[in-house]
C-alpha cells in the first residue's frame, strides 16, 4: 500500500488520469496468453523490493486490460531501457525518461539496443538497479516497455511528495489557465490575440471515443506487437465500419432534412455542401505564447533556488494526430462556444507602425500581374474561409465561393472602396490633436491621447468604411462601439471575450449572413458563427490594425497597467529625444560598419524600447532573434545568476545588507525591535536612492567584484536541478512551477532530492518532475561573465551600439550583479556603520539606515552623498528622505526633512520612527484608479475567476510584516487589517463592476457573500500563521475572529453603502452581521474594532478611485 501522507497527490492524480492504481494491481491485472497471472512478489523477496514495489504507482489514460504474449525475458532491463528512449526520440514523444537524452540516428552503427547519448538520472537509476532488474524479470520484457513507454509511473518519496519517472510529464496536463481559445471542432480550443491568423490548417474530428466504445467491448489492449495478419484483419474491418457508419450518417441526414423542410431544393442542397466543403478551411488558429522560442523554455530564477511558471510544449499522446477534416455545418458538430474566444489588448502594444502596415492595404502576392490589391472576393475568404493564408499566394487555386459567402461580395466590395476613400489622417488630426510644435521631452511626455480620443477616431473611421449592411440595424453598429469602447479602456494584461461582443447582437438583423427565408437552429447557430467571425475580424483586425496603424500604445511607470496612446509621430519624437539622452551618458557606444562587419556569427543582439516615466524615459532592453545562440546565451546567463546565488547563499556577507524582499525586512526589523523597546532612545532614519543604478555600474568595477565572489571555487563543480512542481492549491486548484536548484555538491537521484526537501521543511504535498539536471564549473561561469560584459550589443533604427557601461535591467541577473556590487561598497566604505545599534537595509539601489546615533546617520548621509565613482554610484537629491535637521553644508532644496517622531516612507513601508511599527504604504495608489492594478482576464466563469483573484491578491497583501504582534502593536495590527479589508472591499467593487454580460451581485447574493466571508477568514489565517511561534498562539488572546469578521463588515459596508442600489441585496446581511459581532464583543474589544475604523475612510483612501 501507499503511505498515508501522500493521499492528496493521489487525489490530483486522479484527476488527471483516468486509471491510478498501484504496480502490485497494475501486475495482477495483466492477462497473459497462458491465462496466469504475473507473480510479482514472492515470500522470499527482500524488505527493500517489497517498499519499492509498494511505493510505485502507475497512471494511464486507458482503462482497458493490458495483455502480454507471454512473461519471458527477451532483453535485459539496459537493452528495454535504450529500446524504449530511441522509439521516443525517433517518434519525438514526451516522456520523462527522454528528457536531457539526444539521439541521433546518423550514424553507421546505430543499434536500438544501445544507448546513444547520456541519460538522465532517473534512467541512469532504473539501469543499475538490481530491483528494477527483478521486476523486468518477473513482468517480461514486453509489460515492461508497456509500463516505460506508454504509463506514467510516479514513485513516492515520504513523507508527502510523489516523483514522475516516465511517461508524459504531468504538467504538460496540467492547463496553465481555462482555456480562451475560439473553436467549432472537438479538437483543442486555440486563442486569439497575439499571432496572424493565416495560414490555419483545418482541426482533426476526433473519433478517438468511438473507437474506444468499440475496442473497450473486447475489455483489453496489448501490450506487445501485433501480427500481420491481425493488422490486415483490423485494418480491413475498421473501414468497413468507417463506410457503413458514413452511410448511415448521409441516410439519417438526408431523411432529417426532408423531414423538417418537406423535401429540399436541389440547388440548396448543393450550396449546402459546399459551404461545408469550403468552411472547413477556416479556423481561427492563434497561440498564446506565440513569442516563446520553440524547444526548451527559457527559465528566469532568483538566486541558488528559482521558481517561474514557463510555456510548456503541447501535450503529444502516444498516437500520432489524427488526419483528416470534418464539416462546419453546428449540426455535425458542437454547438460554438463564444465565450472561448478571445481578444487581447497585449496584441496592439509597442508597434505604431504606419498605415502601409495595415490589413486592408496590403497586397496579394503571386500571380502573372505581380502584387495587387485585395478585392471582395479575398476579403471574404480572408474573414470567414482561409485566413490570411490567401495573401501570400502560396495557397492552390481557391474553388469557387459557396452560394452564401458569393452574397457577401458585393458588401465586402463596397467596404474596401470606402477604406480606399476614407480620410484616415483627417480624422486623426480632429479627433486626436496636439503635440504639434513641441519639441522638448517634458512637453511630449504628456501629449498623449485619453482612450476615449482614440475611441472617438475609431468610431468615425467605423461608420465611414463599413456599410450599415453589414451591422444590420443601427442598434448593433451602437453595440458593437460600446464594445470597442470599453476594449479600449482595459488594462494591459486583459482581453475581450466574443461572447462579450456578441452580447445584444441580433442576427436576424444580418440578413446577409444566409440567403435562405426560414431555417433551423442548426442554420441559426451557423449565422451566429459566420456574425462572430465578422464581429471578430472587425475587432482584431480592423479595430487593432488601425490602432497599431495610426498610434504607439504602451504601458507607463507608477499607473500599473493602465495604457498611454501616443500619435505615431509624437512618439517618434519622444522616441528620438529619449535614446538621445541615453546616449548621452556614455553608456553605449556606436560601431563603425567595419566593426559590425567583424562581430561573430553567434554574437547576441538587443532592442531598445522606452517606457515613459514622469519626468523622463526608462530604457528597456530585450534579445532579439531566434536560433541556438539565442538559446546558448539565455541558458549560460541562468547558470550563470544560479552559481553566483550559491556563492552568496554560502556566503552572505556578500551581498552586504540587501534584502530580497519584505520577508527579509520583517526579520531585520523584528531583530532590532527587542532592543529598541528596552533602551527607548530617538532613532535617525536616512533613505537615499541611487540615481540609474542599473545603467551606471562600471564594467572594470563588477568584473572585480565578480572574480573576488567566484574565484575561490574556480575549480567546483556545480551541479544545476531543473524539474517542476505540481501541487494542489486550495482556492486556485492544480498549480505547476519550474525550479531550478544549484549546489556544490554531488546531486541525489530525484526522490533523495525530494526528501532532503522536506526534511528541510522548503517542500510539501507536491509532485516533482524532474526536467534535465547539468554541471558546470566555477571557470566556465567567470569565462562566459567576461564574455557577456563585452557583447552587449543594441540595435537602434538601423544602427549598432555597444554597452560599455551599466547592465540591462531586462536581464535576469542583473539584480543580482547590482546587490553584488553595492554589497562590495558597502563592505569597504559602510563596514562600521551599525556598530553601535540599528541597521542598515538597501533593496537593490534603496538605502535605508535606521540607527540610535545622529553622527552615524549624518555620517552615512555625508559619504554617500559625495558619491562614489568607482561603483557608479550617485544620489539622486529628490528621492533623499531624513528625520533629523541637516546642517547647511549637507542641505540641499530638493531633500525631504521629516519630523522626529513620523511615519518614515520606504519601498512601500510606513516605518514609526519612534514605536517601529511597520504599515503599508497607500500613496501608491493616489490618483489611480484600482481597475488597472488588477487583470481580470476574460474567463467563461467570470465570478469564480474572480473569487480567485480576489482572494490570491489577499493572500499576497496579508505580509506578516503588518500583522507580527511581536514587531507591531495591538493598534497598529487592528489598523492594518482594517485597510486591508478596505482596500479589498474596493477591489471587490471594481471586480462587480467589470462582471461581463449583465452580471451583477442580485444575480446570485449568496455567493458574493460567501467571497466576503472567505475575505475574514482568510484574513484570519494569515494573522495566525504570522503569531504562531512553535505550538504557542499569540493571537487568540488578543485578537479574536468576531473582531476581524466585524472590521470586515464595516470595511465592506462603507464601500457597498456608497453605491446601495447595486448592493441593496448584500447590505442587510452586513448590517445583521454587524449588529451580531457588537453585541459579542463588547467593552475594550468592541472600542479597538471602532478606533481601527475611524475614520471610516482614511486620508490616503480618499483619492484612490474605482
Amino acid at each position: 500500500m501507499v503511505c498515508d501522507g501522500v493521499c492528496d497527490m493521489l487525489c490530483v492524480l486522479q484527476s488527471v488520469y483516468s486509471s491510478v492504481q498501484t504496480l502490485l494491481s497494475f501486475s495482477e491485472s495483466v492477462q497473459y496468453s497462458d491465462g496466469r497471472g504475473a507473480a510479482l512478489l514472492l515470500d522470499s523477496d527482500p524488505t527493500r523490493l517489497r517498499n519499492l514495489v509498494a511505493g510505485l504507482v502507475v497512471c494511464s489514460e486507458d482503462t482497458r486490460v493490458p495483455r502480454a504474449a507471454s512473461r519471458a525475458q527477451l532483453a535485459t532491463l539496459p537493452e528495454v531501457l535504450a529500446f524504449v528512449l530511441n522509439h521516443m526520440k525517433r517518434k519525438k514523444k514526451r516522456n520523462v525518461l527522454s528528457f536531457g537524452y539526444h539521439y541521433s540516428n546518423q550514424r553507421g552503427d546505430w543499434d536500438p539496443f544501445k544507448f546513444h547519448g547520456a541519460v538522465s538520472q532517473s534512467a541512469a537509476f532504473i539501469t543499475g538497479s538490481e530491483l528494477w532488474a527483478k521486476i523486468n524479470q518477473r513482468l517480461g520484457t514486453e509489460v515492461t516497455k508497456y509500463l516505460l513507454q506508454e504509463c506514467s509511473v510516479f514513485v513516492t518519496a515520504p513523507p508527502s511528495c510523489l516523483v514522475q519517472f516516465c511517461g508524459v510529464p504531468i504538467y504538460d496536463l496540467v492547463p496553465v489557465r481555462p482555456w480562451s481559445g475560439f473553436f467549432l471542432t472537438s479538437g483543442p480550443p486555440v486563442t486569439c490575440g497575439s499571432s496572424r491568423r493565416g495560414g490555419h490548417k483545418p482541426r482533426a474530428r476526433n473519433t478517438s471515443k468511438k473507437r474506444k466504445n468499440e475496442e473497450r467491448q473486447s475489455g483489453s489492449t496489448t501490450c506487445g506487437p501485433e501480427t500481420k495478419a491481425s493488422k490486415g484483419r483490423k485494418t480491413a474491418n475498421t473501414k468497413k465500419r468507417q463506410i457503413d457508419k458514413v452511410e448511415e450518417v448521409a441516410q439519417d441526414v438526408e431523411s432529417t432534412r426532408k423531414r423538417k423542410r418537406g423535401g429540399g431544393d436541389g440547388e440548396e442542397s448543393e450550396g449546402t455542401e459546399d459551404e461545408g466543403t469550403e468552411a472547413k478551411k477556416k479556423c481561427i488558429d492563434v497561440t498564446e505564447n506565440a513569442s516563446s522560442p520553440p524547444g526548451e523554455p527559457p527559465v528566469e530564477t532568483n538566486g541558488a533556488d528559482s521558481v517561474q511558471s514557463e510555456w510548456v510544449e503541447p501535450v503529444t499522446s502516444g498516437t500520432a494526430p489524427k488526419e483528416g477534416v470534418s464539416s462546419w455545418k453546428p449540426s455535425d458538430q458542437p454547438p460554438p462556444r463564444p465565450s472561448h474566444c478571445s481578444v487581447r489588448v497585449l496584441s496592439m502594444l509597442y508597434s505604431g507602425r504606419g498605415m502601409k502596415g495595415f490589413l486592408l492595404n496590403r497586397k496579394i502576392r503571386g500571380g502573372v500581374g505581380g502584387a495587387r490589391r485585395i478585392l471582395g472576393v479575398e476579403l471574404v475568404r480572408m474573414i470567414f474561409l482561409q485566413g490570411e493564408a490567401c495573401l501570400s499566394g502560396a495557397e492552390p487555386k481557391p474553388r469557387k465561393l459557396p452560394k452564401r459567402f458569393f452574397g457577401m461580395v458585393p458588401l465586402f466590395s463596397r467596404l474596401l472602396r470606402q477604406h480606399r476613400k476614407c480620410p484616415y489622417a483627417h480624422f486623426l488630426r480632429k479627433k486626436c490633436s496636439g503635440g504639434e510644435g513641441m519639441e522638448d521631452l517634458s512637453s511630449l511626455l504628456v501629449s498623449h491621447c485619453s482612450f476615449y480620443r482614440v475611441y472617438l477616431f475609431v468610431r468615425e473611421c467605423v461608420r465611414y468604411v463599413v456599410p450599415l449592411e453589414l451591422w444590420g440595424s443601427e442598434q448593433n453598429l451602437l453595440n458593437f462601439l460600446s464594445c470597442v469602447k470599453h476594449f479600449l479602456r482595459l488594462g494591459k494584461f486583459e482581453r475581450l471575450s466574443l461572447a462579450q461582443v456578441m452580447w445584444r447582437m441580433k442576427v436576424s438583423d444580418c440578413s446577409w449572413t444566409g440567403h435562405k427565408k426560414r431555417h433551423c437552429p442548426s442554420e441559426q447557430r451557423y449565422r451566429e458563427w459566420i456574425l462572430g467571425q465578422f464581429l471578430l475580424w472587425m475587432l482584431d483586425s480592423f479595430v487593432l490594425g488601425l490602432v497599431k496603424a495610426m498610434f504607439y500604445v504602451t504601458e507607463s511607470m507608477g499607473h500599473k497597467h493602465a495604457l498611454r496612446f501616443y500619435r505615431r509621430d509624437v512618439w517618434t519624437k519622444l522616441q528620438k529625444l529619449a535614446f538621445r539622452e541615453h546616449l548621452s551618458k556614455g553608456q553605449l557606444e556606436a560601431l563603425t560598419p567595419q566593426q559590425v562587419a567583424l562581430l561573430p556569427k553567434t554574437t547576441v543582439t538587443s532592442s531598445i524600447r522606452f517606457i515613459p516615466k514622469t519626468n523622463g524615459m526608462r530604457p528597456i532592453t530585450r534579445l532579439t532573434g531566434t536560433g541556438a545562440a539565442l538559446q546558448q546565451f539565455q541558458s549560460s546567463v541562468r547558470d550563470l545568476q544560479n552559481v553566483l546565488g550559491v556563492c552568496v547563499r554560502e556566503r552572505p556577507s556578500l551581498l552586504g545588507s540587501t534584502v530580497w524582499g519584505r520577508q527579509d525586512i520583517h526579520r531585520v526589523l523584528s531583530s532590532i525591535a527587542p532592543q529598541h523597546t528596552n533602551m527607548r532612545h530617538p532613532l535617525y532614519f536616512v533613505k537615499v536612492d541611487v540615481n540609474g543604478a542599473y545603467d551606471s555600474l562600471p564594467h572594470a568595477k563588477l568584473l572585480e567584484v565578480v572574480e573576488e565572489v567566484l574565484g575561490p571555487v574556480q575549480d567546483y563543480c556545480f551541479s544545476l536541478r531543473h524539474y517542476a512542481k505540481v501541487w494542489r492549491d486550495s482556492t486556485l486548484g492544480i498549480r505547476k512551477q519550474f525550479c531550478t536548484k544549484a549546489d556544490t555538491f554531488e546531486s541525489l537521484n530525484m526522490k533523495g532530492f525530494a526528501v532532503e526537501e522536506q526534511n528541510s521543511g522548503r517542500l510539501h504535498n507536491a509532485i516533482l518532475v524532474e526536467r534535465y539536471s547539468m554541471e558546470v564549473t566555477g571557470v566556465d561561469v567567470l569565462q562566459f561573465f567576461k564574455q557577456m560584459l563585452s557583447s552587449y550589443v543594441i540595435q537602434y533604427d538601423q544602427k549598432w551600439f555597444r554597452q560599455v557601461r551599466g547592465v540591462p535591467q531586462g536581464s535576469a541577473v542583473s539584480t543580482m550583479l547590482c546587490n553584488l556590487c553595492y554589497g562590495h561598497m558597502e563592505n569597504s566604505l559602510l563596514k562600521n556603520i551599525t556598530e553601535k545599534g540599528g541597521c542598515l537595509m538597501r533593496l537593490v539601489d534603496d538605502f535605508l539606515l535606521i540607527t540610535p546615533k545622529l553622527s552615524k546617520a549624518v555620517q552615512f548621509l555625508k559619504t554617500l552623498l559625495a558619491g562614489v565613482p568607482d561603483y557608479g554610484c550617485e544620489l539622486n537629491p529628490q528621492k533623499v528622505a531624513v528625520n533629523f535637521p541637516i546642517r547647511d553644508e549637507l542641505s540641499l532644496p530638493e531633500f525631504t526633512e521629516l519630523p522626529l517622531q513620523c511615519l518614515f516612507p520606504w519601498c512601500g513601508l510606513l516605518i514609526d520612527t519612534s514605536s517601529l511599527d511597520v504599515y503599508n504604504d497607500y500613496s501608491g495608489y493616489t490618483g489611480q484608479s484600482l481597475r488597472y492594478s488588477l487583470t481580470l482576464g476574460s474567463s467563461p466563469s467570470a465570478a469564480v475567476f474572480m473569487r480567485q483573484k480576489l482572494l490570491a491578491i489577499l493572500r499576497l497583501k496579508c505580509d506578516s510584516i503588518f500583522l507580527d504582534l511581536r514587531l507591531n502593536s495591538v493598534e497598529a495590527v487592528y489598523k492594518n487589517i482594517y485597510k486591508i479589508l478596505l482596500l479589498q472591499a474596493l477591489r471587490f467593487h471594481v471586480c462587480v463592476r467589470s462582471l461581463p454580460l449583465g452580471q451583477d451581485v442580485r444575480t446570485n447574493p449568496r455567493f458574493f457573500m460567501k467571497i466576503i466571508w472567505s475575505t475574514a477568514k482568510t484574513i484570519s489565517r494569515s494573522i495566525t500563521h504570522a503569531n504562531t511561534v512553535g505550538t504557542v498562539d499569540l493571537v487568540s488572546p488578543v485578537l479574536q475572529y468576531e473582531a476581524i469578521e466585524l472590521l470586515c463588515c464595516l470595511a465592506f459596508g462603507v464601500v457597498l453603502t456608497h453605491h446601495s442600489a447595486s448592493y441593496c441585496c448584500l447590505l442587510p446581511q452586513l448590517q445583521k452581521r454587524k449588529r451580531r459581532r457588537c453585541s459579542e464583543l463588547r467593552g475594550l474589544r468592541l472600542a479597538r474594532v471602532l478606533q481601527a475604523a475611524t475614520p471610516r475612510i482614511p486620508p490616503d483612501f480618499s483619492t484612490i478611485r474605482t
